[in-house]
């Protein structure tokens, strides 16, 4: 007859699988659960960091705004000249504003900061022909006019972003238009600082779909990716993809909002987010909850040995004392008031040791 497993042992073997199945069970839902709302998390850090980005960008460019809004008050189209010297000022070292300039109606420019186009057409240039129709804001442009005028570093010409506005005459109808160039370079660093400290990749995408700047110093033509064809529709959304470079980003889209009277320029902006950045701390999180788990296991080890010697091992004295009064051995009976059942089948056995007792004498 097969020998029959020991209630320590069948005690101890359930204890020890009910853990080893609630411990794999606890440690795949909580990393699952940690994984689903760290995502959760970086989907929204992206979105806080891309709205924060964008009302500094816009902020940055509409100070420049301001600053055209205030020297249009002051414009005479009767006698432009003394703009002259307001308009140097606002050009300054170049840094920001490479050129500014007020253009009669006929496309004529009239005075310019540093006297550069003075007596030129611009005519043909959009943002004279918009300026024209109203408050106006221009992507980013190579110099054509000003190429050969201006200092520029490397081998590239200088880039542009426009902002112009209408300037009326005495009798109400407009006689020209002011305007501002904007330096490209400094659009871009303002774009890569906000980025540094926002710790994100920051993009700004016109309508045809291009990142006008890019602050990974990448080169997109509307490529194949979800982020920007949202941002050629002008809508908002929350991705994770694949980019080009192999590595998966969490990506945020927002169209262009507007900020006071800035003049909208036509852009979506993007930020992505590396989603590596969530492997570390899954990495802490799970090397964490592996020793927790541990720790755990072994103080369940040390409680149940307690508990198996304390109230499991006695059943089996008494098993054991049963088994050899049975075999007629002269046995003390075993004793334990551990727990009741323990006392009642102890004082039990006691009991048929006495009855049997009673009858042997009695033969």
């Amino acid at each position: 007859m097969p020998r029959s497993p020991s209630l320590v042992f069948v005690t101890a073997s359930f204890v020890g699988l009910s853990a080893v199945l609630a411990g794999g069970l606890g440690y795949i839902t909580l990393n699952d659960r940690v994984a689903a709302y760290q995502e959760n998390a970086l989907s929204v850090a992206v979105q806080t960091r891309l709205r924060g980005a964008q009302i500094g960008f816009s902020s940055a460019l509409f100070r420049e705004w301001e600053g055209l809004q205030a020297i249009a008050g002051k414009v005479n189209s009767a006698d432009p000249g003394p703009l002259t010297q307001a308009l140097d000022l606002s050009v300054g070292s170049g840094d920001t504003i490479s050129w500014a300039g007020y253009a009669g109606n006929d496309g004529i420019v009239r005075t310019a900061s540093n006297g550069l186009l003075v007596g030129k057409s611009v005519a043909s240039r959009p943002w004279f022909q918009q300026g024209l129709q109203g408050d106006f804001a221009g992507d980013v442009h190579e110099a054509v006019l000003l190429a050969s005028l201006l200092p520029y570093r490397g081998e590239e010409p200088p880039r542009f972003l426009d902002l112009a506005s209408p300037i009326k005459g005495a009798d109400g109808t407009v006689a020209g238009v002011l305007g501002y160039h904007l330096n490209y370079d400094w659009a871009a660093r303002v774009l890569k600082e906000t980025a540094a400290a926002l710790d994100v990749d920051l993009f700004l995408v016109n309508v045809n779909g291009d990142a006008v700047i890019a602050t990974d110093g990448g080169q997109y033509h509307s490529p194949d990716l979800a982020s920007f064809r949202t941002a050629r529709t002008g809508a908002a959304g929350v991705n994770l993809e694949t980019w080009p470079d192999g590595r998966s980003y969490f990506t945020a889209v927002l169209p262009e909002l507007g900020y006071r009277d800035l003049p909208r320029f036509g852009w979506s902006m993007i930020a992505r987010i590396d989603s590596s950045k969530l492997a570390e701390p899954n990495r802490q999180f799970s090397t964490n909850l592996m020793w927790s788990l541990g720790l755990f296991g072994l103080l369940l080890l040390l409680l149940t040995t307690v508990f198996l010697v304390v109230f499991i091992r006695p059943f089996g004295l008494l098993a054991d004392n049963a088994r050899r009064i049975a075999d007629g051995e002269d046995t003390y009976p075993f004793e334990s008031h551990r727990t009741r059942e323990l006392s009642m089948i102890g004082a039990a056995i006691a009991k048929l040791q006495a009855g049997n007792a009673k009858s042997h004498d009695l033969r």
